[in-house]
């Protein structure tokens, strides 16, 4: 009587759990974003409302970020086991050490930028030279900004640097505390707001050269070894969430809203400003994350430049294993 019971109730879990979405084995994943919230990590939050990560047998926690040289660090440590961070900063760390790897690419161009007023006389980037650049210590652009400078001409300390928090970018150029402030041009909608459009200049730093690899998944080496295929379905739903997300950016900043207090049109535009870094021939041709051997040689070389003692075996610093098949495409 006791074995039939105990057969009828494993027999209902198994119904609840397929009618609910539950798996016997769920993986909990800490996910650290690069950066506090914007519309690019809206995707996140897509898949997590319409139950995505869910259906994959994935726990995810999503945690704010603080800079790509920050989220290189947690998930070194296996405070998360994937993470966002420009591409150039986890080689370098790995070079040093880091126990972490690269396993998909976000997006196919590259977005740093530097703002400033027009008014301030600059028209090139080397025309910062002298100038007061607020930046938080552990931005991507910070960590990068040697091998920018040395790409133009300049020495890293041809500039000042303030450490400004991540939330106040927008209000340290628009005060005037700082000469340039160092954002993703998927930020202007935000610097809008501080200096008036027509009073905001703006370089990228990819008009001058500058080729790597930008926002990438890092995951900690140790998870990639002991939950390959975990790894594998983040991937597969992070980027059929960002499929989704680029042809329904109106519905997805909504989605966003129901997590984290926004302003609604705000991220609209700078979701749509995202929008412009997956409209390459690669994407299209090969699928969103797709990793582009002679692009991420670029990377390296650029980390090369800075002096830094590199591997050199490439696929040490990434690996395109745990990508989808097939991939998840965006028709723009």
């Amino acid at each position: 009587m006791g074995k039939r019971i105990f057969s009828i109730l494993a027999v209902s879990f198994l119904i609840l759990a397929g009618l609910t979405g539950l798996s016997a084995e769920t993986t909990k994943i800490n996910f650290l974003l690069n950066w506090t919230i914007s519309g690019d990590h809206a995707p996140y939050y897509v898949a997590m409302d319409k139950g995505w990560f869910k259906e994959e047998g994935l726990d995810v926690n999503v945690m704010i970020g603080q800079g790509s040289g920050f989220s290189v660090q947690m998930v070194d440590a296996g405070k998360a086991q994937i993470g966002i961070s420009d591409a150039p900063v986890p080689i370098e760390a790995r070079a040093k050490g880091a126990r972490i790897k690269i396993v998909g690419i976000i997006f196919d161009k590259h977005p740093n930028c530097m703002f400033f007023w027009k008014d301030s006389g600059i028209k090139v980037p080397q025309d910062i030279k002298g100038k007061t650049v607020a930046v938080p210590a552990s931005d991507g652009h910070k960590v990068m900004w040697p091998a920018f400078a040395k790409m133009i001409g300049l020495e890293p300390d041809d500039v000042k640097f303030i450490n400004i928090d991540p939330t106040a970018k927008p209000a340290a150029l628009g005060t005037r505390k700082a000469d340039v402030v160092f954002e993703l041009y998927t930020g202007k909608p935000f610097m809008e707001k501080a200096v008036p459009a027509d009073q905001l200049g703006y370089i990228l730093w990819a008009d001058y050269g500058f080729n790597a690899y930008a926002h990438s998944y890092i995951a900690n080496e140790d998870f990639m070894k002991n939950n390959p295929e975990a790894l594998r379905k983040f991937l597969k739903v992070s980027y059929r969430a960002w499929q989704y997300t680029l042809n329904n950016i109106p519905e997805a900043i909504t989605i966003l809203s129901k997590y984290h207090p926004i302003n609604r049109d705000d991220f609209v535009a700078n979701l749509t400003a995202v929008k412009e870094f997956f409209k390459t021939d690669r994407y299209k041709n090969y699928g969103i994350g797709y990793i582009d051997p002679a692009r991420m040689q670029d990377t390296i070389d650029i980390v090369k430049e800075k002096g830094v003692q590199m591997n050199p075996d490439p696929k040490y610093y990434y690996t395109s294993e745990f990508l989808p098949s097939p991939p998840y495409k965006f028709d723009f």
